[in-house]
């Protein structure tokens, strides 16, 4: 769609790529529109902490003078895109939001940004996250506060996190599509806070080397296979229409997984269950009743197990016993809440570790048997909170942020994959978003119900 001053900002990425494949609209015209869209916008909103305006200006003019040649561009011509500061990025600063990364400029990409710039998206810059993803608020010391750009109540609010910068610099018009990560709930609540659609792909769906915290080994940043972090955290696809999330993640498929259209699920075959919250931390009641709606839509039967209810605490109780050897050997100088968690941290019995393991091996399986194919359930207890709030009344109770993502982290310890699209909103107006999680490898089927609400 036309921006209303004639602009292609909050256009969506097929248009843009269709418009810039055929000429219609250079790349550099796109480009343009967006570095301007992201001057007026982001300092008011702080999301965008670097700017690659001159590394983007080469790569339009670039894919400009490929496309007169007549060369294949790939799926995302043109598209301008953000990466949340936790992933690396070739020539262009990643701080991870800590000033021990302050200085950092990767010279090789991680293979998830490589990926789209191969499919002939533009960077047009990085965005804000807490210090090393750890919070589910976006401020650290070193830029500060990312504010919510949707304020229907007047009231300035947090786009959530820790891919908060990337939901806001999406949600804005400032980039069309964006790359986040997910640990806890990282591209699923700050979806929910903005009215975004986002993906948590399957564990291994998307290559997850290039984040921060990770094992440097020469010009890479690998992950680590024996810590929780690298584990469970995925990187995944941020945008404002579901069409191009799923455009996204085809693209940021790694090629030796199989990938299936979504068009072609059969949703009245699809056993759909719901629940309106994981079980034991209590959700707001708008939330719950948004839930419930898209799962009388969907014809869903009520979840009745017991395994999801067991998932928050099992994920509380696996970070727990992370040591953060990875940040640790990033050096000294941390903000509050990470010198507090390496200070937490301590060494435990090896056998201890491997129990929990096990528990969650039996979980996902005890899990997968309850669901059925599709299981739809909130994003989080409570919508956008006010910037700057850290504990938040629901129904009487007090929860801090990580209690609040109590039914994505239910899901993250799972590994199973979710994607986050809007289903209402409050009575003053702000986005309410629901989990649609399926079995591992069917991103599809999760993508194919999505669409259906």
């Amino acid at each position: 769609m036309w921006g209303n001053d004639g602009s292609w900002v909050g256009s969506d990425a097929r248009t843009i790529a269709r418009a810039v494949t055929n000429r219609e609209v250079s790349a550099s015209q796109v480009l343009d529109d967006h570095l301007a869209h992201i001057k007026a916008r982001n300092p008011e909103l702080n999301a965008v902490v670097t700017v690659a305006e001159d590394q983007a200006i080469r790569a339009a003019d670039d894919l400009d003078t490929r496309i007169g040649r007549g060369e294949d561009v790939g799926p995302l011509a043109g598209v301008p895109f953000t990466v949340k500061d936790l992933i690396a990025t070739a020539g262009v600063r990643t701080t991870a939001g800590s000033r021990a990364l302050e200085h950092n400029v990767p010279s090789v990409d991680a293979p998830a940004v490589a990926a789209m710039r191969t499919a002939g998206a533009i960077l047009v810059g990085k965005t804000n996250t807490p210090e090393f993803g750890a919070s589910g608020l976006t401020h650290n010391d070193l830029f500060g506060y990312t504010v919510n750009p949707l304020r229907p109540d007047g009231v300035a609010r947090s786009p959530g996190g820790s891919s908060g910068g990337e939901a806001a610099a999406v949600a804005s018009g400032m980039s069309v599509v964006g790359l986040g990560t997910d640990f806890g709930g990282s591209v699923r609540w700050p979806a929910h806070c903005t009215g975004l659609r986002s993906v948590r792909p399957t564990i291994g769906r998307v290559d997850p080397d290039g984040q921060y915290p990770g094992v440097p080994s020469g010009d890479h940043v690998l992950t680590n296979p024996a810590t929780m972090h690298g584990t469970l955290q995925t990187i995944g696809p941020m945008a404002r229409t579901l069409d191009d999330a799923a455009l996204m993640l085809r693209v940021l498929s790694s090629r030796q997984y199989h990938w299936t259209d979504p068009g072609s699920v059969d949703l009245a075959r699809l056993d759909i269950t719901w629940a309106p919250g994981e079980g034991t931390v209590p959700v707001g009641e708008e939330i719950a009743a948004a839930a419930a709606g898209a799962a009388r839509h969907l014809g869903a039967r009520p979840y009745e197990g017991g395994a999801l209810s067991e998932g928050n605490d099992l994920f509380g109780r696996l970070r727990a016993v992370e040591t953060h050897t990875d940040i640790i050997e990033l050096g000294t100088d941390f903000g509050n809440n990470i010198a507090t968690m390496l200070a937490d941290a301590r060494d435990v019995d090896r056998r201890l570790v491997e129990r929990l393991w096990a528990q969650r091996a039996e979980l996902v399986h005890r899990l997968l048997g309850e669901m059925g194919d599709v299981l739809v359930l909130p994003v989080a207890s409570i919508p956008a909170p006010p910037l700057g709030d850290e504990v938040f009344d629901v129904g009487g109770q007090s929860l801090t942020w990580s209690q609040a993502l109590a039914s994505c982290r239910a899901i993250s310890v799972t590994g199973l994959p979710s994607v986050v699209v809007p289903v209402g909103s409050t009575r003053s107006g702000l986005p309410i978003g629901v989990q649609v999680v399926a079995r591992p490898w069917c991103e599809h089927v999760a993508l194919a119900v999505a669409a259906r609400l």
